[in-house]
């Protein structure tokens, strides 16, 4: 199954949310691998969110897999 656009605009927000606490935690010093982990699969995963809203709209892909 296709995901519409608004699906994949709804999980890039939720997916930028979760990067933002995660990256204010690193920061803070206060993390641990598990969460620099979770930073790294997120962010790849923000990616092909990217890349899934640019196709849909015939524009240049990103890269950043």
């Amino acid at each position: 199954m296709k995901k519409s656009i608004a699906e994949l605009v709804d999980e890039l927000s939720i997916v930028n949310g979760k990067l933002y606490h995660l990256v204010e935690k690193i920061q803070s010093k206060n993390f641990d691998k598990s969460d620099a982990i979770k930073l790294q699969d997120l962010n790849s995963y923000r990616s092909q969110l990217k890349n899934a809203i640019n196709e849909y709209f015939n524009e240049r892909k990103e890269i950043k897999i």
